[in-house]
């Protein structure tokens, strides 16, 4: 230690300097000697440390960004839901699911749907004022306001959004157990399940033929659905509720619903938000009816959540085909309710307990083969 010492005074170096004619000593000192670097062991250990650090918040960004799409997608959806209920409050109805121009003498054309006639609620009223709605969605005024991009229409967890270029769509309305159409023989009104098969809902075996029978189908049919296909000014068929007109409970009638099989296709340019095709607007529950026929031996409320009328049955299925509650969310859907209350769904949801909340009238069904039970909160 004391050689050391001594090795240290004799390689302190002595300079001068003149400042001001005056002579300066100045000692310099040798640098401390300082270890620079790491070891490898020191190395591999922070190299340890940062890996176990990245491996714990990697999964907890990702599930802190999976619960924000979430978040976003029910506040969307109520948003809307709310839309629709202030839609209801002007007009003292609620709007179709979609509107056509459909004369028996001359080719339909689609005019809009819902998501059109609620613009103004969602903050896009710059966009409705602009819409010409005695015009199809296909005119040249129209065509180009499809590809609006209207935020609240979508849902984050949706992978078929369009990418930026508009007309996004992922929520449609509740449209009972199917739609309206104008058969062969010119006959319009007539119910349809969505699978395609007339419906005979007294069960008298009389469907769609022009006479007076066929309005106690209709009266039946209107009881099962909130939202149904109008004719725009021209084409007889004019069919609404409000939300007064929910005898069963607005808490307990279902309003919209995710649908991500809808809104923006690559394969065909008029298909949108705006589109009122009854495959691109509404929802369906899958019909209790085995091939439409609801006699009193034909009806099985299970069928309404089975097979591809089931809720999450048409997440593979082409853009525009599947007509039920549809989202990637894993085990169900969300749904809102008729009083703007938003409720995750179970895809595995009883039949009959699906069917009576998708009702607005079930309350009156009884002493038909339709006839439903009272659903208390507990079921669902």
């Amino acid at each position: 230690m004391i050689a050391n010492r001594k090795k240290l005074r004799q390689s302190v170096s002595t300079s001068y300097s003149r400042v001001a004619g005056r002579s300066c000593r100045v000692e310099i000192l040798p640098p401390t000697l300082v270890r620079s670097g790491f070891t490898i062991v020191e190395m591999l250990v922070s190299m340890a440390i940062i890996g176990v650090l990245v491996s714990i918040a990697v999964p907890a960004i990702g599930r802190a960004r999976l619960s924000m799409q979430r978040t976003r997608c029910v506040n969307n959806l109520r948003n809307v839901a709310f839309a629709i209920t202030q839609y209801d409050h002007l007009h003292s109805r609620l709007p179709a699911s979609g509107y056509y121009f459909d004369p028996p003498d001359q080719p339909s054309q689609p005019f809009h749907s819902w998501a059109v006639s609620i613009l103004p609620w969602v903050d896009q009223g710059n966009v409705f004022d602009k819409w010409k709605l005695e015009e199809p969605i296909t005119s040249a005024n129209n065509r180009p306001l499809t590809r609006s991009k209207i935020p609240a229409y979508t849902c984050p967890l949706d992978v078929s959004l369009s990418g930026g270029i508009g007309g996004d769509l992922s929520y449609t309305v509740n449209g009972g157990v199917g739609f309206t159409f104008r058969n062969g023989s010119g006959v319009g009104d007539c119910p349809m399940s969505w699978q395609g098969h007339v419906l005979d809902l007294n069960g008298d075996g009389n469907t769609c033929s022009g006479t007076v029978a066929d309005d106690k189908d209709r009266t039946i049919f209107k009881r099962l659905g909130v939202f149904f296909l109008e004719n725009w000014k021209v084409g007889g068929t004019k069919r609404n509720h409000s939300i007064a007109d929910i005898v069963d409970g607005s808490s307990q009638t279902f309003l919209v619903t995710e649908n991500v099989r809808v809104g923006y296709d690559p394969t065909d340019s008029i298909r949108s938000f705006a589109d009122p095709h009854q495959m691109r607007s509404a929802f369906y529950i899958g019909s209790p009816c085995l091939y439409g026929d609801c006699n009193a031996g034909g009806v099985d409320y299970a069928r309404s959540n089975q097979g591809t009328g089931q809720i999450n049955s048409g997440l593979d299925s082409p853009e525009g085909t599947s007509p039920v509650p549809n989202s990637f969310h894993v085990g169900g859907v969300n749904m809102a309710f008729a009083d703007a209350h938003v409720q995750f769904l179970s895809e595995s949801i009883e039949g009959a307990v699906f069917a009576a909340l998708a009702s607005s009238q079930g309350l009156l069904l009884n002493g038909t083969p339709l006839e439903q039970t009272i659903v208390s909160g507990d079921s669902f």
